[in-house]
This record gives C-alpha cells, structure tokens and sequence, in this order.
C-alpha cells in the first residue's frame, strides 16, 4: 500500500511515463470526449484519486472543472501542493462527500476492489445520485483471476472481476453499462506468464509474502513505448477483445 509522502511522488513520476497509465488516461479522455464533444467545461469526479495523475493529465488537456476525492491523508496532501481540488472521501460512504454536488463525469479507477459486493452496489448507487442527467461513470478494475499476482499482493486486492458482476452491480445501482472492454489482450500472454511465475514462487515459498511490492515499475523507454505502441494497435484492430487482466466501463 502507498503510505509515505514519497511513495506518492514515485508512484506518480512512474505514472507519468508508463504505457499503462498512458493508455489507460488516454481511454477515459476518450470517453469524455466522445460523449461531450469540445466541452471543457464539463464537471469531473474522480472518486479515490489516488496521486491525482488523471485529474493531471486532464487538466494538461484543458478541462479545467475537476474534484477528486481520497482516503488517504497522503494523497490529499500530495495532490492539492500541485493546485488540485482534491479534499477527504470514502467510497464506503460517498454520499457524505461534497452533499448536493453533481458532476457530469465521475471516475474511479482500479480501487474498487478493496469493496465488499454490496459496498460496491452502494457507491455505485451514490455516484448516481451525484451524477447529471446524461452523465458517465467511468470505472477500470483488474480482471481474471489468472491474472492475479504479486501487484494484487500489494496493493491489498483479493479478487478480480469479469464484466458479468457489473452488470450485476449496475443493474442493482440503477444504472446501465452502456460500453466495455477488456485489455490489454495483445500483452495477455506474456502477463499471465509473468503472473503465474509469481504465483507459483509464493506457493513455493520463494517470495515472502509478508513484505511484496508492487511489481509496477517503469521498463525503460524502448520497452515501454514498444508496449504501448502494441496496446495503441489493439485499440484500432481489435476494440473488443475477449479477454485482458483489466475491464473498462461505462456507465449511466
């Protein structure tokens, strides 16, 4: 887990420059974009932002109306020295946060898996609430549990999901999935590799367990942008594939 000042600032320099990140950025810009043409005015939550990379790099592309919100102490503090509007919330209970404030986009990426199914349901149903008429909810989570491994270790995960719970989720919230995606699916194989490597050096005890790290790091230029040029393709050959360890959604 992120718990120092200088953890946020390596996760974030990291984020940054690598081809996940990039992509993944690139995915939600997309999205609004698409949804809300050249309005840059349009109201952006981002519901446990973390380092505030994304409310970053979508102020770097003009939006200039954007909140986020986080657990941790840290975050908070890392975010708003760089002029971000970012103040304390808790996705177990979003309503209190900001009451009576509603946002065309609300974002929440890659953490709701510290929930219970019915907490999910909860925020999920919150983010209606603060959401606008003809609103978006964007949400990306780690996928399959094949590919579980040291990162979801770290960061305190002990599931994956399929698109099928949030339908399920969705649909209990009031709300509908208007789009998804799994992905990366070009990189599937060499990061289920990976995955099972680790997997099995923890069944075997070669890693201990009680002291992982996040195996997120950046590769070096040439490998990384060879892996998001790779990615990049796969967003214009194949928009849907079957399978990838993370899912995109949308919802409204």
């Amino acid at each position: 887990m992120i718990d120092s000042p200088q953890e946020y600032q390596n996760m974030f320099d990291v984020e940054q420059k690598l081809w996940w990140y990039q992509i993944l950025h690139g995915k939600v810009l997309y999205e609004i974009k698409k949804h809300f043409k050249s309005d840059k005015q349009v109201r952006i939550l981002d519901a446990a932002c973390g380092t505030g990379g994304l409310l970053s790099f979508l102020r770097a592309d003009g939006y200039q109306s954007l909140t986020g919100f986080d657990y941790s102490v840290h975050a908070i503090e890392f975010s708003t020295a760089r002029n971000l509007d970012v103040s304390f919330g808790d996705l177990k209970d979003v309503n209190t946060f900001r009451d009576g404030e509603t946002f065309d986009v609300i974002c929440c990426n890659d953490v709701l898996y510290f929930l219970t199914d019915h907490e999910i349901v909860q925020a999920l149903q919150a983010f209606r609430k603060k959401l606008r008429p003809n609103g978006l909810v964007i949400i990306n989570i780690h996928a399959f549990e094949a590919f579980s491994g040291i990162h979801d270790m770290a960061v305190g995960s002990s599931r994956r999901f399929v698109r099928s719970d949030f339908v399920r989720y969705a649909k209990a919230a009031g709300l509908h999935m208007a789009d998804h995606t799994y992905w990366p699916f070009f990189l599937s194989l060499p990061i289920w590799l990976v995955r099972t490597w680790q997997r099995y050096q923890i069944r075997s005890g070669k890693i201990n367990t009680a002291d992982v790290k996040s195996d997120v790091s950046y590769p070096g230029d040439f490998i990384n942008g060879m892996l998001k040029t790779v990615t990049d393709m796969e967003g214009v050959f194949l928009p849907k594939p079957p399978f990838g360890s993370s899912l995109f959604l949308v919802l409204k």
